[in-house]
């Protein structure tokens, strides 16, 4: 995990230095997201979907007109939409419902081609550090009720995963982007969540 992580800030540094700064942006993300625990449901169940929120910005780091790397940081907010139904009767039959605060680090390597002279698109790809700030979980079975806090150390509230998007480049500053985040860590406070979000960026 520490070798990923030292990889992903040297690669970022290694960009930086053999870019051309009058050729970089700042940027600013915000948007919407649903999000689903990928957990295994015994035959006949199944589990909903959450909505949440981001907010982030970044550095765009251009190398030629078409491909380009953006580290970002962006703080998210999750609800794992955890309601396990009944598929026939479409009754609750157990709730593991939790919403989390995360920081999110993505470093994302973009490919783009024009269409005409003021739209473009965009296709982009990369790792990402995740690290839950807050959150709480509310588990529901019959009678019986568990909540439960944000805890645990940091190793426990770590996570790392893959971020995949697709936008619509309109102009110089706009551009409107689909993203999928998907976890590669099961074992940690949030579970496996993946994570499909629309949003909007600016550049500077």
């Amino acid at each position: 995990m520490k070798k990923l992580i030292y990889s992903i800030i040297a690669i970022a540094m290694i960009c930086c230095a053999f870019s051309t700064v009058a050729q970089n942006r700042w940027n600013i993300t915000a948007g919407g997201s649903i999000s689903h625990n990928t957990s295994k449901m015994f035959d006949g169940y199944s589990s909903g979907w959450g909505g949440g929120a981001f907010i982030g910005g970044g550095y765009e780091i251009n190398f030629t007109s078409n491909w380009s790397l953006n580290p970002q940081i962006e703080i998210n907010y999750i609800n794992n939409g955890n309601v396990v139904k009944d598929k026939t009767t479409n009754e609750k039959y157990y709730s593991a419902w939790g919403d989390f605060w995360n920081l999110n680090i993505p470093v994302i390597a973009s490919f783009r081609f024009p269409v005409s002279d003021n739209l473009g698109i965009r296709f982009g790809v990369g790792p990402y550090l995740q690290e839950s700030l807050a959150g709480r979980k509310y588990k529901y079975l019959r009678s019986n009720e568990e909540k439960e806090s944000l805890h645990g150390s940091f190793q426990n509230r770590f996570n790392v995963g893959i971020q995949g998007e697709a936008a619509v480049e309109t102009g110089n500053h706009f551009s409107y982007m689909f993203r999928v985040n998907y976890p590669f860590a099961k074992e940690n406070w949030m579970g496996k969540i993946i994570t499909l979000s629309l949003g909007i960026r600016y550049s500077f």
